[in-house]
C-alpha cells in the first residue's frame, strides 16, 4: 500500500515546481514585452517615458505586471509541506494532554473519530497558517503601481500628481449631497 503522506507530498512539489516555472515563464516574456514597449514608446509617444532609463522602464514594467501570486502560491504549498509533520506532532501532544489532564475515556483514543476530527481539523488550520503568511507577505510586500513609479522614476514629486481612478459602477449612481 502507498504511503499517502509521501504521494501527498509529491503532488505538492510538483505543483510548487510548476507554479515557480509558470512564473520565470511569464517573466521572461514580460521582460521581452518591456523592451519592445521601451522601443515602441520612444518612437510613439516619447513624452511617456521622458526622463526615465530603459533599464528603469523595464524594471517598472516587470515589476507591476509580474504574476507575483505564482511565487506566494508555491511558497505557500511548500511551507504547508514543511509544516505537515510538526504540526502533527504538536496536535497529538495537544491531544494526549488534554485527554490525560481530563481522564478522558477510550473514546477518545487516538483511532477513534474524535481523536480523527480534530486530528484532521488541526491540520487543515496548520495548513492555513502557511496560507495565512503567505497572503500576508503578498500584500505587505506589493510593487508600486506603474503610473506612479513611473512619476518617481521621471523625478516628479509624487505629492503633488492626483492619480485619476474610474469611480466604480455603484458610485456612478450616487450623486453627492
Amino acid at each position: 500500500m502507498p504511503n499517502i503522506f509521501l504521494i501527498a507530498l509529491s503532488i505538492a512539489l510538483i505543483a510548487a515546481g510548476l507554479l515557480v516555472l509558470r512564473w520565470a515563464l511569464a517573466r521572461a516574456a514580460l521582460l521581452k514585452d518591456a523592451k519592445e514597449e521601451y522601443d515602441a514608446r520612444r518612437i510613439d509617444r516619447p513624452g511617456t517615458v521622458a526622463g526615465v532609463e530603459r533599464d528603469d522602464f523595464i524594471r517598472i514594467y516587470v515589476s507591476a505586471n509580474e504574476p507575483r501570486w505564482a511565487l506566494y502560491a508555491a511558497g505557500s504549498l511548500i511551507g504547508a509541506v514543511l509544516l505537515t509533520f510538526p504540526g502533527l506532532f504538536l496536535l497529538n501532544t495537544i491531544w494526549e494532554g488534554v485527554r490525560a489532564a481530563t481522564g478522558a475515556s477510550d473514546v477518545f483514543a487516538p483511532g477513534y473519530y474524535p481523536w480523527m476530527f480534530f486530528m484532521a481539523f488541526g491540520l487543515v488550520g496548520t495548513w492555513a497558517v502557511s496560507g495565512m503568511i503567505a497572503s500576508s507577505l503578498y500584500y505587505r510586500r506589493a510593487p508600486e503601481g506603474f503610473e506612479a513609479a513611473m512619476m518617481r522614476a521621471r523625478g516628479t514629486p509624487i505629492e503633488e500628481v492626483e492619480i485619476r481612478r474610474r469611480r466604480p459602477k455603484w458610485a456612478r449612481r450616487a450623486r453627492p449631497d
